[in-house]
């Protein structure tokens, strides 16, 4: 097979960037059924965007300690330039019936020149991609990253008067979201309730939690018992885990997990290499609903939440066997967690403030000593359930946000903030202990916010603002109940751009993405540990993107 190198897929790609602008101007798709009470809505985007690498790889990122060699692929992958080249196409199907019952169909598809080529890794002896070249993606990473597509939403809908009260069902694959959070869902209710695209939230670093989740199976309800007063319910019908960087992509911070990981180095003297990865321990798909109630009260919106899940994050667990050596490893998704949670919000003239809290029962701890022992001492195997190898525990969490209409100034006219603080914290410890990361802390504080003035008008029918987004959590916070999930201890990213709107259909944005903090990889030592520093510290980035709704 003949590999061509990025520039020359460089070109192709921006010849259909010209093409999608060549697009004449329509809105959406309105089909006439010649019925006033049915309408049909076909909307279609398609989508340009790049982004480029604008420092050199960090000598402290890629070969600094003995866990580095797991630790680099997404990084030696990238040399300075093109790390992204892509076209995507979303489409939208809306059917609606006298305004009440219905249904909706969506899907996806992408293609990145990118991840279809050679990269850029010239290490052989560290690269942890066995079943084929070096300088190549894993399929798993080339078809999550560089060529696929998805349903989306499928699902139908319908509101059923019952008395004075008003029930509204949807079944089929949707999204859900309850509780307050802005962008640390995985902190609250938001986070039991839907798997996450991690890829857009570390590509897009400002983008709101509600952006970023995947539809699942499910059947919900919200029943509106009062104009103040409703019930909400769901059951979902399968899991799925949280869609990560895969493994050597741009964004990736380990080079063994989770898709297209294949296998690690194990920095023993005279040990075979590499160690191989297993199966999964995938959670089951039943288990997992839930209950919401939601009031008003002295001008005040109230929730309280009641959740089952399964974790969507995984844990890494290694299998020992005679003489005490690790012979594989795999990934365990813990199942039956529960989340009761409480939220308020208040409207203070421009300022929306809000706050959730929660407590969590038989959450899945960060945890780096999780050893399958079983083969030693002839027990029972360990599971994701009742006989876990990491660490399990109770956790409380607290997220506090404001979504806010900020004065004119000399500045700009219109301007908005927003933003979220978040805390976490091991209430107990009840299972393994022993399996803890030792970095972590038991409290963990984050915050992020974006600041963005709009400026409209600003030549007919284009409207510009220009976002400036934040992100942080302060020395100290190693999140133990998290792990690495949130920025960096004492760092995190800066990110600021130009975004802009025309006639409504066309959308642009220019950004750059600076990530700060202390260096190092995501785990290092020996046995590794979780660092919780920088390890996007060598990886800003410029990013350039185009789109076209018809």
């Amino acid at each position: 097979m003949t590999y061509c190198k990025k520039p020359n897929h460089g070109v192709r790609m921006l010849a259909l960037a010209a093409a999608i602008c060549a697009i004449p101007q329509a809105h959406a798709f309105n089909i006439d059924t010649s019925n006033d009470d049915l309408s049909v809505r076909w909307d279609n985007t398609l989508k340009y965007s790049n982004a480029f690498r604008v420092r050199g790889q960090n000598d402290a990122l890629i070969s600094g300690n003995a866990f580095s060699a797991n630790a680099d692929d997404g990084n030696r992958n990238f040399n300075k330039g093109l790390i992204s080249n892509r076209v995507d196409w979303l489409t939208e199907l809306d059917v609606v019936y006298a305004k009440r019952y219905g249904m909706r169909v969506s899907g996806a598809g992408w293609y990145d020149s990118v991840y279809n080529t050679r990269n850029d890794n010239n290490s052989p002896g560290t690269a942890n991609r066995f079943s084929g070249p070096y300088n190549s993606f894993n399929p798993s990473t080339r078809t999550l990253h560089g060529r696929d597509a998805e349903l989306l939403d499928a699902f139908v809908f319908g509101g059923f008067d019952l008395g004075s009260t008003r029930l509204n069902l949807r079944a089929g694959q949707h999204s859900l979201l309850w509780g307050e959070s802005l962008f640390f869902g995985n902190n609250a209710i938001a986070g039991a309730m839907a798997p996450v695209d991690v890829i857009k939230l570390a590509s897009v670093p400002s983008t709101q939690f509600k952006e970023a989740i995947l539809p699942v199976p499910q059947v919900s309800a919200q029943w509106q018992l009062t104009p103040t007063v409703s019930l909400g319910a769901f059951y979902q019908f399968e899991w799925k885990a949280n869609r990560l960087p895969a493994a050597g992509s741009y964004f990736s911070g380990l080079d063994f997990i989770p898709e297209g990981g294949e296998g690690m180095y194990l920095p023993i003297p005279g040990f075979p290499q590499p160690l191989h990865r297993g199966t999964n321990q995938n959670a089951k798909n039943s288990g997992q609903g839930g209950l919401q109630l939601r009031f008003s009260e002295f001008d005040t919106d109230f929730g309280l939440y009641a959740v089952r899940f399964h974790d969507k994050s995984q844990q890494v667990v290694n299998g020992i066997v005679p003489p005490g050596m690790p012979s594989n490893y795999h990934l365990a998704y813990h199942e039956g967690i529960t989340a009761l949670g409480a939220s308020a919000s208040h409207t203070f003239g421009d300022m929306q403030l809000a706050i959730e809290a929660s407590v969590r029962h038989n959450q899945a701890l960060a945890s780096t000593g999780a050893n399958d022992i079983s083969a030693l001492f002839g027990t029972a195997a360990n599971n994701n359930s009742n006989n876990p190898a990491y660490a399990v525990g109770r956790t409380a969490h607290v997220n506090v946000s404001t979504l806010t209409t900020l004065p004119s100034s000399f500045l700009a006219r219109e301007a908005s903030l927003i933003a979220e603080v978040m805390w976490n914290r091991v209430l107990s410890v009840d299972k393994n202990p022993q399996a803890l990361d030792p970095n972590s802390t038991r409290d963990a504080w984050a915050f992020r916010m974006v600041l963005e003035p709009t400026y409209r008008q600003v030549l007919p029918g284009l409207d510009i603002s220009v976002p400036l987004g934040i992100g942080w959590s302060p020395a100290g916070s190693r999140s133990q109940a998290l792990g690495p999930a949130l920025p960096a201890e004492n760092g995190g990213d800066i990110s600021i751009g130009v975004k802009g709107s025309y006639l409504d259909v066309w959308r642009f944005s220019l950004g750059y993405t600076h990530f700060y903090g202390a260096a190092d990889t995501m785990m290092s030592g020996f046995p590794p540990t979780f660092t919780y520093k920088q390890f996007m510290k060598d990886r800003d980035f410029v990013a350039l993107s185009i789109s076209r709704t018809f």
